[in-house]
């Protein structure tokens, strides 16, 4: 019953009710703020209808939806996951160094980690301060760097503060428990730190466990950005997703291809932040019901 209860909140209420209403909504704004005819919001709903049963007019849009939706699943929706794979990435392996950092400097006085944590998180903050798409245009138009998934996903969570906030919200709530009692007692059974990564049975691994309740629901929240961040970074590199989809749509008012655009990255959007929440459901039942 319960896992009825997920399906239904999560696939249907965020998921295919989310991007019906958020298209509609999208839609409207846009047409309201480019002045459109009662027939032109006649027109966006036929296309939308139309797009739910598969069948646009290619005359208009340009492409087909099937060809639409396909562009979204080649190369948005990898996008998205692979970024989320390097957000994940990168702030276990800074949160680990950053916990075993603490724990050799209280204990055995060692502070080298502890400053390079510093230096680390200082320059993670700098390039959190730099906008994406200036970041992407630099590498895309100063220095000649050619798009690539892993280059594109890296630069996505780097820029921006995508891994920045990560980082800081695993290291906070993985430090926060350094000082409590059952950490404490793990401490002393003579497990390896874990330096580098988080591995089960190591201390870093223990603490992450103990923070894994809070830091999924936390990546199911950024998963909005997260696509947002992708969408720029196709047009900013020429990439045929959906963001270059968006801005061909908007510079040539093609309200169709806009509809069909906005449907689609609302359902990547769902796609991803369901597999989030899956994960949280499955691991933690009882979490997913308070955190969500």
């Amino acid at each position: 019953m319960r896992f009825l209860r997920f399906l239904f909140k999560e696939l249907i209420l965020h998921g295919i009710l989310f991007a019906v209403v958020g298209t509609i909504a999208l839609t409207v704004l846009y047409l309201l703020a480019t002045g459109a005819s009662g027939q032109g919001f006649i027109d966006a709903g036929k296309s939308f209808l139309f797009l739910i049963s598969g069948q646009v007019n290619t005359d208009i849009v340009g492409f087909t939806s099937g060809q639409i939706i396909a562009s979204g699943a080649a190369v948005t929706l990898p996008l998205a996951l692979i970024s989320l794979i390097f957000l994940i990435l990168i702030s276990l392996v800074c949160s680990s160094y950053a916990v075993t950092g603490r724990y050799m400097s209280v204990h055995f006085g060692a502070k080298a980690s502890e400053k390079i944590d510093a230096v680390w998180s200082l320059i993670a903050s700098i390039l959190a301060a730099v906008p994406l798409f200036v970041g992407f245009w630099f590498a895309y138009a100063v220095l000649a760097v050619d798009g690539s998934f892993i280059l594109i996903t890296l630069m996505t969570v780097v820029l921006g503060g995508l891994s920045w906030d990560a980082t800081n919200f695993l290291k906070t709530d993985m430090l926060s428990q350094v000082n409590q009692t059952h950490a404490i007692v793990f401490s002393t059974l003579g497990r390896n730190l874990g330096k580098f990564f988080p591995l089960p049975g190591t201390y870093s691994g223990y603490l992450f466990q103990s923070s894994l309740p809070r830091y999924i629901p936390y990546l199911a929240g950024k998963v909005p950005a997260i696509i947002g961040s992708i969408t720029i970074a196709e047009v900013a590199f020429n990439f045929p997703g959906l963001g270059k989809n968006l801005i061909d749509a908007l510079v040539g008012t093609n309200t169709d291809l806009l509809v069909t655009s906005v449907f689609i990255l609302l359902c990547i959007n769902a796609v991803v932040s369901f597999i989030v929440k899956t994960i949280l459901f499955l691991i933690y039942p009882r979490w997913y019901e308070k955190a969500i």
